[in-house]
């Protein structure tokens, strides 16, 4: 790259968003200004997102990761190391990055040589009380509800309820669904702000009324709920229920026997099922229920491995493929054949923005293990190596 240092910090600051306003527009203008400079850029670009998104799993050699480092090694490594130290990376997986970017045109030309697989977007069907369907997407409108409540429509903030005064204390309810490849926003009538993750489901009260505030959810959603002492929080997935004040928490409720409850700041109680005795969680613990037991496990965890989606984040600790192929099947709306099952069990741990190619994320999970994928249409063939 026949550029300066002084422009290569300054293409790596405009990638981390350290820029002003008047150095990013400068940027843009230089990048846009020949080929060549775009593509100067997008190779910088695509060295960050190596290192953000350096998978690690139980099968890499770091031996022979550090002798590829050595023979990769070019003059240039002082600033991956500054990002590096940014992104809070282990020192022995920086090690591989040089090699995995020289080795990148090659081997990401195999995993994509079909079509390109993008990520999922703002999007939502939202059921009024009367059943009307209304698509969210694209549009920005107002809809009053026939208890005189009005809903605020918009595809890029989300949705909003209006806190309204009614005579009577009959719930009427509105739906909100994400499809697979989709995930939206909302505040509710009492200030609650709610994230839906893909696939899921919330049905709620256009306003709460009586002695809670109550919602059913399937799926995954993140709640920062609206302190009121008088009137608790319940949020029902399949008769397991979370019951707060005022806090934030994440559940995750794709599977019956298995619903995640995170609780990020403030106190929850968590009742597997309505006979079950109430567990309380504590900031930085996960609540593993089994609604059929009605049993609760609780753990201390990292949070953000099950919250960074809410800020588009794909976030990995020692996972197995297996899940992490579930979650790749929700947000790229893709189906995952396995040709070999011992596959799922492969174990890795990463950090990656999700609103990228689905190829840029295979790519390092091949580099590292013993997986190897294809991508046919709208399907990932997992195989081993």
């Amino acid at each position: 790259m026949n550029i300066t240092d002084q422009k290569y910090q300054e293409i790596v600051d405009y990638i981390s968003g350290e820029l002003n306003e008047e150095g990013r527009k400068s940027m843009e203008a230089w990048i846009n200004s020949s080929d060549e400079n775009q593509k100067i850029y997008e190779k910088i670009l695509k060295k960050s997102l190596f290192v953000r998104w350096s998978l690690k799993s139980n099968q890499i050699d770091t031996n022979k990761g550090w002798k590829k480092f050595e023979n990769r090694l070019n003059s240039r490594v002082r600033y991956i190391s500054w990002f590096v130290a940014a992104a809070s990376i282990a020192i022995i997986l920086g090690f591989s990055i040089p090699f995995l970017w020289n080795q990148y045109q090659e081997n990401q030309e195999l995993i994509s040589a079909n079509q390109s697989i993008l990520p999922g977007k703002k999007g939502a069907q939202l059921i009024l009380s009367t059943g009307k369907q209304v698509a969210v997407e694209d549009q920005s409108k107002r809809i009053k509800e026939k208890d005189g409540s009005f809903i605020h429509l918009d595809a890029k903030t989300g949705l909003e309820y209006s806190k309204s005064e009614t005579s009577s204390d009959k719930l009427i309810y509105n739906t909100l669904k994400t499809a697979r490849g989709n995930e939206f926003s909302m505040q509710l009538a009492d200030g609650t702000r709610v994230w839906l993750n893909a696939d899921s489901e919330l049905r709620y009260p256009v306003q709460f009324t009586g002695k809670n505030r109550k919602v059913y959810l399937k799926g995954e959603a993140y709640f920062d709920v609206s302190h009121d002492e008088k009137k608790a929080f319940i949020v029902n997935s399949y008769n397991q229920e979370v019951k707060v004040y005022g806090t934030e928490f994440c559940i995750n409720a794709y599977k019956q026997r298995e619903i995640k409850t995170v609780l990020v700041n403030g106190s929850v109680g968590v009742r597997a099922n309505p006979t079950s005795e109430e567990a309380k969680l504590k900031p930085g613990e996960l609540g593993l229920a089994d609604v059929q037991a009605g049993t609760i496990e609780i753990q201390k965890v990292n949070v953000r491995p099950y919250i960074a989606w809410k800020d588009g984040d794909f976030v990995f600790e020692n996972e197995s493929l297996e899940n992490i192929m579930l979650r790749l099947e929700r947000w790229y709306n893709v189906k995952v054949f396995y040709m070999n099952e011992e596959c799922k069990d492969f174990r890795f741990s990463g950090d990656m923005k999700r609103y990228s190619d689905v190829s840029n994320l295979l790519y390092f999970i091949q580099e590292t293990s013993n997986a190897k994928f294809e991508i046919n249409k709208n399907t990932i063939v997992v195989m081993a190596k």
